[in-house]
């Protein structure tokens, strides 16, 4: 690979950290900070930073390192290695497994993307269960730049564009976004840093690699030396602008939309006539997120397929999108409904909630319910009210009810448009759209967030809050506590 613009100095990349950690305001005093820890140069040079800047910062930091079980032998060393320096640097180490490739099969996706899926569940359950409130992991410039290209080739709209934050959900935080992977190396050998090589970066057969290995260097050499700088520049222009545009566009969402409820929006036609086409397109997507909690299958395409019922002839006219979604046009509405069961097509990738149907889990509670369709299960446990931990004692995983207030058969399920329940605590009901929005949690997690029911309502967003009408008070007599994992990360 041709080298860096501007020589590397591993005296910088301290102080760029330093300044990219004030510039977006990643960590305050007291923060507890999970680092994810492969074992690689990158996430070993930000283990040993964090470390090094912690009692400045007044945080305390944990370490996190996912065996992938892909690499047999290899990936067992790299466990161990993180083991040691954790031990060395005195941070607790949270180790786990993961079977991924019953994952990819599973759900049908690619191995990188079932890698990803099972990390990020790995991190969150890490970071509820031990208390921590910020995830740091090790992207750097280069990742960025080969995020951008990837969704370019792929085909990819201005949100494609905007690479990889800084900072996500006020939670997860990039402190070395801002530096180059020669710098990062040259730290790592400057301070003589042990790390390991994942042989399956070289791997040609995954498209990231073939961008890192040969195209981002075909560009630097033969076209322009800074591509990277450019496409980063590219990515932070495109983010800032994505997030004003995504305001406007919800002030008009709220107009354009007649009437909404579970499984189903109607747009004004009007609306989305008078909307420049820019604008049509981005309210029919979120009208598609909204009613889904995801775009992962939505391309351009389908988009414009969509408005073309607006203008072709008149009447009622319809066609059909992935994940079991059909839109038509009647009178002045135009209706996107969602299949009352949709199914997964073989071969094709999907996200989980398309598949998952309501679980029924009977009376007497079982002591443990695995869900194999959502990649989780529920213990239960029922005991009188002197038996309940304290509050500060008890995970976002786990749940306690009023037993006499319940309503069996309980049910599990996804989450759908409409649903509404009383959080713990509050006044009134409010739609979960609302709560999301509230406790800013990212559209893709609102997607695999399941809810807890009983005949007469949603007791338990699962992970978040439970209602406020079978909380446990001192009149309970008996209580139901209920506790949910990942299959994959046990």
């Amino acid at each position: 690979m041709p080298p860096s613009s501007t020589p590397s100095d591993p005296g910088d990349l301290p102080d760029k950290v330093q300044q990219t950690l004030a510039s977006h305001r990643m960590l305050a005093p007291g923060d507890r900070v999970l680092v994810g820890v492969s074992g690689g140069p990158d996430s070993m040079a930000l283990l040993y930073l964090l470390s090094r800047m912690a009692p400045e910062l007044k945080i305390r930091l944990g370490v996190a390192h996912l065996n992938h079980c892909l690499r047999g032998g290899s990936a067992d060393r790299d466990a161990e290695l993180v083991r040691l320096i954790a031990a060395t640097l005195k941070h607790p180490c949270h180790m786990g497994r993961a079977r991924v490739l019953k994952v990819k099969q599973k759900l049908a996706l690619s191995l990188e993307e079932a890698a990803r899926r099972v990390r990020y569940a790995f991190f969150n359950k890490t970071m509820i269960n031990t208390g921590y409130n910020k995830l740091a992991l090790g992207h750097h410039m280069e990742d960025n730049a080969e995020q951008m290209l990837m969704a370019l080739l792929r085909g990819t709209g201005p949100r494609g564009l905007s690479g990889i934050a800084p900072m996500r959900e006020t939670r997860i935080i990039r402190p070395l976004l801002n530096a180059r992977r020669s710098e990062i190396e040259d730290y790592i050998r400057k301070n003589d840093i042990a790390s390991v090589q994942d042989e399956s970066n070289h791997d040609p057969r995954f498209l990231r690699n073939r961008i890192r290995l040969r195209l981002l260097p075909l560009l630097a050499s033969e076209y322009n030396p800074r591509i990277v700088d450019h496409l980063n520049r590219l990515a932070d222009v495109t983010r800032t602008e994505e997030i004003w545009i995504e305001g406007l566009v919800a002030v008009q969402y709220e107009q354009a939309v007649l009437a909404s409820g579970e499984g189903i929006i109607a747009l004004s036609i009007d609306a989305l006539r008078l909307a420049h086409p820019a604008l049509a397109r981005r309210l029919v997507r979120m009208a598609l997120q909204n009613l889904t909690g995801t775009l992962q299958r939505i391309t351009f395409a389908h988009i414009q397929s969509v408005l073309c019922l607006l203008t072709n002839g008149c009447g009622e006219k319809e066609c059909h999108l992935p994940g079991g979604i059909r839109a038509r046009r009647t009178g002045k509405r135009l209706i996107l409904q969602v299949a009352p069961s949709r199914r997964r097509r073989t071969g094709e990738p999907t996200d989980e909630k398309e598949t998952v149907s309501t679980t029924v889990i009977p009376t007497p509670f079982p002591d443990t319910v695995e869900i194999q369709e959502m990649g989780i299960g529920l213990r239960f446990s029922s005991f009188r009210p002197k038996r309940l931990p304290r509050w500060a004692e008890v995970d976002r995983n786990q749940a306690h009810f009023d037993l006499a207030r319940l309503s069996p058969p309980l049910t599990l399920r996804p989450t759908t448009p409409g649903d509404r329940f009383t959080p713990l605590g509050a006044a009134g009901s409010q739609k979960l759209k609302k709560f999301f929005i509230d406790h800013r949690i990212p559209r893709q997690a609102r997607a695999m967030t399941p809810v807890l029911a009983d005949k007469q309502r949603i007791i338990w967003l699962v992970g978040q809050r439970i209602d406020d009408h079978v909380k446990v008070t001192p009149d309970t007599y008996r209580v139901l506590g209920v506790e949910f994992f990942l299959l994959d990360t046990r």
